[in-house]
């Protein structure tokens, strides 16, 4: 090897050899932070150059492994190794991990070799008469259109970084970034899969924007703007729709749990909080009841009429909701208790509507109204039992208009009376 020849290939070096140089998390492995789009296209206009002379040009960027560079964890010198290899053009695997012996440490590992995903031989091709024999054999068939496929094919490339850890720190050990094959830092779409990963600053601010509902394509474009551009984001949109799809799930995991705590804080807050759950023989919540002193207020005051209604859906669990509202003297309208319900079957609308009169102290309303559902009325017939069931105008009036469609259309006039006189 010649000294003008800049392959980087070398075993561990001796510390009269090499000063150890030691990457600050801020600078080096979370630094990507910080690179701009001007660095990234002076970076890749340099590999790209060192790949078309025969990778013989010098390539000058801290994001350049350097042998005897120092990590603090091997998932740091992944990453650090996998930015690079985004920005120059090529995909990593892990292809080998050694773990140490010891029974103190646990079998953990304590060596991790990265290479090239065109590391190996390819297959061998077939033979000249073969397939001249599958061509003689499909003469006059229509072409087979090949699957797609995002195999790569091997070149056995020497590119290589092995990592060894060394007293609680990871050094580099064995590093060559020659390839015998052609770079494509342009492809940036093929090149995503392979060198996803988010900081711990990133997983936050995509936990806050999730908890604001903010759309996935919106978190792209505030990550790549801090990132400093949308090429320096190493990561797709399908990977930040996935991690929502995981924070969400942990939600799902802990909601009851957090509905309990806020029930009690409020509880600390307000003594005459009510609330109720409703579990089934898993000791899983199916129904949740809850009113507040204000609201009890209300219905002491003006409980003679109650509405009641499970028109409205959640839009992340699908439970009905149903709220129990009435009018002040005021015209006004309050509300007097709300529940999510699993179902909406007999025995469900008994216990929202059994909870409901003890949270009120047993107090009956005079007159409820409801939407046509048979279960809802059967339910009201066995528990407000002096109270007057009356049907909801808005509903009727909406089934009046799906059902009478051709009869207002063929008589000129007839809809506006309807119209008119239904709301007086």
């Amino acid at each position: 090897m010649g000294e003008n020849d800049l392959r980087i290939i070398a075993t561990e070096p001796t510390s009269s050899d090499i000063t150890s140089a030691v990457i600050d998390d801020n600078e080096h492995v979370n630094g990507s932070q910080e690179l701009t789009e001007e660095e990234i296209e002076e970076f890749i206009k340099n590999e790209q150059v060192a790949a078309s002379e025969g990778n013989n040009a010098p390539i000058n960027s801290k994001y350049t492994p350097q042998l005897s560079m120092e990590f603090k964890s091997r998932d740091d010198a992944h990453h650090f190794f996998n930015f690079y290899a985004f920005l120059a053009g090529f995909q990593v695997a892990i292809t080998h991990t050694t773990r140490t012996q010891s029974k103190k440490r646990n079998n953990e590992v304590v060596k991790v070799t990265m290479r090239c995903t065109r590391q190996g031989k390819e297959k061998e091709p077939k033979c000249l008469e073969q397939e001249e024999a599958e061509v003689d054999k499909d003469v006059g068939k229509k072409p087979v259109r090949r699957r797609k496929t995002n195999v790569q094919q091997k070149s056995d490339c020497p590119c290589v970084m092995l990592v060894k850890e060394e007293g609680g720190v990871w050094k580099i050990k064995t590093l060559d970034l020659e390839h015998n094959h052609e770079l494509c830092p342009g492809d940036r779409d093929q090149l995503f899969s392979g060198h996803k990963y988010m900081t711990e600053i990133e997983k936050g601010l995509i936990m806050t924007l999730n908890d604001n509902n903010i759309p996935t394509r919106k978190m792209v474009s505030i990550l790549s703007y801090l990132r400093g551009g949308l090429t320096a984001l190493p990561m797709k949109k399908k990977d930040i729709s996935n991690y929502r799809t995981k924070l969400n799930r942990e939600v799902k995991g802990s909601d009851m749990t957090q509905v309990l705590d806020y029930f009690r804080k409020k509880q600390t807050e307000d003594l005459s909080f009510f609330y109720k759950f409703d579990l089934d023989e898993d000791k899983r919540v199916r129904n949740l009841f809850w009113t507040d002193c204000s609201s009890m207020k209300y219905y002491a005051d003006y409980g003679e009429c109650v509405s009641f209604d499970t028109t409205y859906m959640t839009n992340r669990y699908n439970l009905p909701f149903a709220p129990f509202v009435g009018i002040t003297g005021h015209g006004q309208s309050c509300l007097f208790g709300c529940a999510f319900l699993h179902d909406e079957t007999v025995d469900t609308f008994k216990w929202v509507f059994q909870t409901f009169l003890e949270a009120m102290g047993g107090k009956h309303p005079q007159t409820i109204i409801i939407d046509q559902d048979m279960a809802m009325k059967s339910a009201i017939e066995q528990v407000f039992i002096n109270t007057k069931h009356r049907n909801c105008l808005f509903h009727i009036k909406t089934k009046c208009y799906n059902k009478n469609v051709k009869v207002f259309a063929a008589n000129e006039g007839l809809y506006e009376d309807f119209r008119r006189y239904s709301e007086q």
